[in-house]
């Protein structure tokens, strides 16, 4: 079966293959549209799967508090632009990385929202390992951070609250990627039926 119409466990198989770099850092080759289109899939099930989970876990599931329609700057794509997505996954990695620390402060080593975390962590940064391979550029500076401070419990809930918007967001640019590649597809397999059709058409007249 073609990779757009593959298993969960071909798309998985997949996703390994593309997040581990080959020489220098990059895939081992550039994926297909239908690859692209199998690990955008696949991620934006699991980045609503995430937010479903964060926000029942955090008890925030109360007054849609998370379903916030101002999203960072930064996820109010998706912008179809090889190098946009690119710069979104890199801001996404990062504040994985952040919300998870947040919640190893807050959960025994093994909890189910860390492993959920990680493996998110995981899929953005096979994405992001592939634009970068097809798209090299330069890596941008580490932002300095201010150091940690006391851990008050409006503090908690405030980290808490922002790592579910950004979930929240994630899900939805995801959703939206997802379906404008779809999109894409389908214009692209009209267009191969029409081209077909043109060349037997040459060909009888």
């Amino acid at each position: 079966p073609s990779p757009s119409s593959s298993s969960p466990a071909v798309t998985k198989g997949l996703f390994i293959l593309w997040a581990v770099p080959g020489q220098g850092g990059r895939p081992l080759q550039p994926p297909t549209l239908q690859q692209i289109q199998a690990l955008v899939r696949h991620m934006a099930e699991d980045a609503q799967e995430l937010f479903a989970f964060y926000e029942e876990d955090q008890h925030l599931a109360i007054n849609n508090l998370c379903r916030n329609n101002r999203p960072p700057e930064w996820l109010r794509g998706p912008v179809m632009v090889p190098r946009g997505v690119r710069g979104t996954m890199v801001r996404m990695a990062q504040a994985l990385q952040d919300i998870t620390q947040h919640q190893r402060d807050l959960n025994p080593p093994g909890a189910e929202i860390l492993r959920r975390l990680a493996s998110t962590h995981l899929k953005v940064r096979g994405l992001l390992s592939n634009l970068e391979g097809l798209f090299p550029a330069p890596s941008l500076p580490p932002g300095r951070r201010p150091p940690p401070g006391p851990t008050a419990p409006t503090k908690v809930f405030r980290q808490k609250l922002e790592g579910c918007r950004i979930l929240w967001s994630y899900a939805r640019f995801m959703a939206k990627l997802n379906a404008q590649l779809e999109a894409r597809s389908r214009r692209a397999r009209r267009e191969k039926r029409r081209s077909r059709r043109g060349s037997r058409l040459s060909a009888r007249s």
